[in-house]
């Protein structure tokens, strides 16, 4: 059934192209932009037109197409900025000027710009540096080899199984979450080319371990004992417990009696909301230095609140009536490439790095120092940050709003050294 009633190979017009078409087969849709044809163009639309006229016709759509103004308006939305239009038109007028050009917006001496007017990176009389109190606010981090920078981690879940099963292979992941490891107890190191080892999920309760394990949980880490099976405890950020705190209750809950041996061979964080926002990355730190202290020998990760959510709620379906469990992996491995995107130079130890509290990329210091001193954009994504010109600022909150309004903001990255 046709939408419209046209001959199989009628002359249609798109408005939005200016120009006629062959519609067949009964489609009334424009092939180049996919707007709606009309059945006859309109009176400025000569269906008798000579060749030539329709030629200069073309020209003149062209012309129109890529004028001056046109031009400036796509080189200004490639600027950081994205408002140089009349910046730029003076610069492509004199071009034209010079060159002999006619005002029907012939570019072909586009290679004439100067090279700074094609150059998104290219300071102009319109950049404006990031405010001053947030550029000296910015954290700097001295980066050691135990900095989670250098890191990956990941938790993978597999299909459960049952205590009887015996099987050497766990199948394929069932699902993975991308973690953070916790700079401390970093014995993950001389595991970083071993094989991980697999172990049973036990989602601890109270989740933040305040006031110790539940019976609940300490029954299902007594039933694992018995088998002999290690175990990954899961455990949730708050209630003023620190991480290493909270490391250590799952770590002393798994120990076999009459040893020094733990069943618990990791624990995984759950992060939370601060005010209404999750605050992530999350970097655990232990500025108590209490895993040396209280020897904890666990790795510890954490994962993003969203995926603690999936995770409680994949071991639930999973759940055995107590006749099996959850298997699961932390992997820990050194970044095999880990660059600044504005240098490419590795992060090594001793490097200090800057994380932007807009979008969460990572630089060397002097990199975005260097950037940031004469533009108020991430040098990698061109997230905007605050600046200390108070016009610009009212016109970005009310865009960033806007936008927000619009269902079409994200959520601020923002990064935490707890």
């Amino acid at each position: 059934r046709r939408c419209l009633s046209i001959p199989p190979q009628s002359t249609m017009y798109c408005p939005s192209c200016d120009e006629e078409c062959e519609a067949s087969l009964g489609s009334a849709i424009c092939l180049t932009c996919g707007d709606d044809l009309v059945a006859a163009a309109p009176s400025a639309v000569n269906s008798n037109l000579s060749s030539n006229e329709a030629q200069q016709r073309s020209n003149e759509a062209a012309g129109e197409s890529f004028s001056t103004r046109g031009l400036a308006q796509l080189i200004a939305n490639a600027t950081p900025t994205g408002d140089h239009v009349d910046a730029l038109l003076p610069i492509i007028n004199q071009m034209n000027s010079n060159t002999g050009t006619n005002n029907n917006g012939d570019i072909s001496d586009i290679h004439l710009l100067p090279p700074e007017a094609l150059n998104p990176q290219s300071g102009t009389s319109m950049s404006r540096p990031v405010s001053q109190k947030v550029l000296d606010g910015l954290k700097r981090t001295v980066l050691t080899r135990q900095s989670a920078e250098l890191f990956e981690a990941h938790l993978c879940l597999y299909q459960p199984r049952g205590f009887n099963d015996l099987s050497p292979s766990m199948g394929s992941e069932r699902i993975r979450f991308n973690a953070v490891p916790g700079e401390f107890a970093m014995q993950f190191k001389e595991q970083k080319n071993n094989h991980p080892k697999t172990a049973a999920l036990v989602i601890c309760s109270p989740r933040t371990t305040k006031g110790g394990l539940s019976s609940e949980t300490l029954a299902e880490i007594a039933k694992l004992q018995q088998r002999r099976i290690q175990f990954v405890a899961y455990v949730e950020r708050g209630d003023g417990i620190t991480f290493v705190q909270k490391a250590l209750v799952c770590q002393r809950a798994g120990q076999l009696e009459n040893t020094d041996v733990s069943l618990c061979i990791g624990v995984v964080v759950g992060n939370t909301t601060t005010g209404g926002n999750e605050i992530w990355p999350y970097t655990m730190q232990d500025n108590r230095n209490e895993a040396q202290k209280y020897g904890l020998k666990v790795p510890v990760v954490m994962i993003r609140r969203d995926d603690g959510t999936k995770l409680v709620k994949t071991a639930a379906e999973s759940s055995t009536a107590g006749q099996g469990y959850t298997p699961c992996q932390i992997k820990i491995d050194t970044k095999e490439s880990h660059t600044c995107p504005v240098c490419t130079d590795s992060y090594v130890p001793g490097a200090t790095i800057i994380r932007l509290p807009s979008c969460g990329h990572v630089f060397h210091e002097y990199c975005a120092t260097a950037w940031l001193s004469k533009h108020n954009t991430c040098p990698y994504c061109r997230k905007e940050l605050p600046t200390d010109d108070e016009d610009y600022e009212r016109e970005r909150r009310r865009r960033e709003t806007s936008e927000a309004n619009a269902g079409e903001a994200t959520s601020g990255v923002s990064h935490f050294y707890g």
